[in-house]
């Protein structure tokens, strides 16, 4: 072997249930019918990991992709759910310490999202708006923070996924499962199932 080879050793994935639970937590259901619905799976498939203590990889992916929440917790049951929230503290002129949160920063052009490093903002923020899982999205001179654990949308400014397009609208929901999406002083109103909600926008911040 050539000595500047690296042996990749095996992992010890968890199985079944506990994997499962995880990336029902993330996804806030209550059930493993819920899950199957919300992953477009059959419930005898999750039931199967169950029973054959299998590990749902796949699955384990696709939340990783669509939440950002870590592998290595999903599958191994180690760290934290979003590790890349680092917080740490910072002590002002006036010896008050104050305790700070580093969330993923995304730039949003031509529909496009570009990570483009971090944003430090202070704990007590998201600690008023009870979120966790947050990212900012920067849009010319809008810097908006999104909270991705709200995929579902109701009343108000939301990140979007509209055929393979993102952009951050506000959305009014309206009967028989209706959205009335305005794009810039031009509403149009789709089907629930015609878009991807990504987030709840819940603070935005302007350069003047």
């Amino acid at each position: 072997m050539n000595k500047k080879q690296v042996l990749l050793p095996p992992i010890d994935y968890q199985v079944g249930k506990k994997v499962t639970d995880r990336i029902r937590e993330v996804l806030d259901l209550k059930s493993i019918r819920a899950l199957a619905k919300n992953t477009e799976m059959s419930y005898s498939t999750i039931t199967t990991w169950h029973q054959r203590k299998s590990c749902p990889f796949d699955l384990a992916i696709r939340s990783h992709l669509h939440k950002g929440v870590s592998l290595k917790w999903l599958l191994l049951g180690e760290g934290t759910p979003y590790p890349n929230a680092a917080t740490h503290t910072y002590q002002g002129e006036n010896q008050e310490v104050k305790k700070l949160i580093d969330i993923d920063l995304f730039w949003l052009k031509n529909g496009k999202l570009t990570q483009s490093g971090t944003l430090t903002l202070e704990q007590f923020l998201l600690d008023e708006l009870s979120i966790t899982n947050v990212i900012a999205i920067r849009e010319d001179s809008h810097t908006y923070i999104v909270d991705q654990e709200s995929q579902q949308a109701v009343s108000g400014c939301y990140l979007i996924d509209f055929d393979g397009l993102y952009s951050i609208n506000d959305i009014q929901r309206l009967p028989e499962q209706k959205l009335a999406i305005d794009f810039k002083g031009s509403p149009l109103v789709v089907g629930e199932d015609a878009l991807k909600v990504s987030g709840k926008v819940v603070l935005r911040m302007s350069r003047d």
